[in-house]
C-alpha cells in the first residue's frame, strides 16, 4: 500500500474518492459500495439524528470512515465493522480515526446483536450507511433482534424508506412496514440525492431513524411473521383466499375477520399494523402453523 497521508491538523478525513485512487482501488459493485462522500454531511445526519454525548455507537458498514469519524466526534465509543478487510486497512492505515474507534471484520447479516449487547453490558446505537441489496433482510434480523439496541439511524435506498414509512392502503405498505411499525416508530430524517456518494447510485437516498418501543417479544410474534409472508404472498387476492394456505375453512376464518371488525373481502394493504397483530393472536393457537 503506498503511504498514508499525515492526519496533521486535519480536520476532515480524505474523500473516498481519493482514497480509492490512492490506492488504486474500485468501489466494489458486488458489496453495494457508494460511499457517503462528504464529511460536512456526516456531522449533520450525526446532529440531526439526537445522538447525546457520550453513547456507544455500533456502526454497520464503516466503508472508508466519512461517518465512522462523525460519530466518534459525539459518541464515547464507535465499533464500526465492515465486511471488506481492504477497507479496514486502508483506514488502519491512513489513521484519521480517533481512539475511541475500533474496527471489527464482520458480515452484518451474521452477526450476533444480542451476543454484541451482552459484550458491551447494556444495549448500543446504531448507525449504517447501508448496502442496498441487503436491507430488508437486515431489518427483519435486527427488528427479531431488537432487544440489542435501543434506536438507529440508517441510510437506505429511498424505495425502501417508503416501504418503511408506508400507510395501509397504498402500495409501499407490506410484511415489512408492518412487522416494524409494531415494534419500532420510524421517523424520515432527510432525503440524499446520488451526489451525496462516490460513486454516485442511480436512485436517491433517505436517511431514517428507527427507535425501538416494543422490547418483549410480541404476542404469537413467530405466527405474525408466517401470516405476514402469507397475506401478503399476493397482493391482488382477497385476504381469505390467501389464508386458505393455511387450511382453515373459508367461514371460520370470515368469523375471525368479523370478530376484529374487517370485511371478509379485504386485502392484505388494507389492514393496519394493529390489527395484523390480533388476527395473529386468533390464529396462533390454532394448527394452521
Amino acid at each position: 500500500m503506498p503511504a498514508a497521508t499525515s492526519p496533521g491538523t486535519r480536520d476532515k478525513p480524505p474523500t473516498p474518492a481519493s482514497l480509492l485512487k490512492r490506492y488504486g482501488l474500485k468501489a466494489k459493485k458486488g458489496l453495494g459500495q457508494h460511499f457517503l462522500n462528504d464529511f460536512s454531511l456526516a456531522r449533520r445526519i450525526v446532529q440531526v439524528s439526537g445522538l447525546p454525548p457520550g453513547k456507544t455507537v455500533v456502526e454497520l458498514g464503516a466503508g472508508l470512515g466519512t461517518l465512522t469519524l462523525a460519530l466518534a466526534e459525539k459518541a464515547a465509543r464507535v465499533i464500526a465493522f465492515e465486511l471488506d478487510e481492504t477497507l479496514i486497512q486502508i483506514l488502519e492505515k491512513e489513521k484519521f480515526l480517533p481512539p475511541n474507534v475500533e474496527l471489527r471484520r464482520a458480515d452484518i447479516l451474521k452477526l450476533d446483536y444480542l451476543a454484541l449487547a451482552r459484550e458491551l453490558g447494556q444495549p448500543f446505537v446504531l448507525f449504517g450507511n447501508l448496502p442496498y441489496y441487503l436491507s430488508s433482510r437486515l431489518l427483519y434480523k435486527l427488528i427479531e433482534e431488537r432487544e440489542a439496541f435501543n434506536w438507529a439511524v440508517f441510510m437506505f435506498q429511498k424505495e425502501v424508506a417508503e416501504r418503511l414509512l408506508a400507510a395501509p392502503g397504498t402500495k409501499d405498505y407490506g410484511p415489512l412496514t408492518v412487522y416494524l411499525k409494531l415494534t419500532a416508530e420510524v421517523q424520515r430524517l432527510m432525503n440524499l440525492p446520488p451526489g451525496c456518494f462516490y460513486p454516485a447510485p442511480e436512485v436517491h437516498s433517505t436517511v431514517v431513524k428507527i427507535t425501538i418501543k416494543q422490547r418483549p417479544p410480541l404476542p404469537q410474534e413467530e405466527a405474525l411473521q408466517k401470516l405476514l409472508k402469507i397475506a401478503f404472498s399476493s397482493r391482488r387476492k382477497k385476504l381469505v383466499k390467501n389464508l386458505a394456505a393455511l387450511g382453515l375453512k373459508k367461514e371460520e376464518l370470515k368469523k375471525i375477520l368479523a370478530a376484529l371488525g374487517l370485511p371478509e373481502n379485504v386485502r392484505a394493504e388494507e389492514i393496519p399494523p394493529e390489527k395484523f397483530l390480533a388476527l395473529a393472536q386468533h390464529l396462533g393457537p390454532l394448527k394452521a402453523w
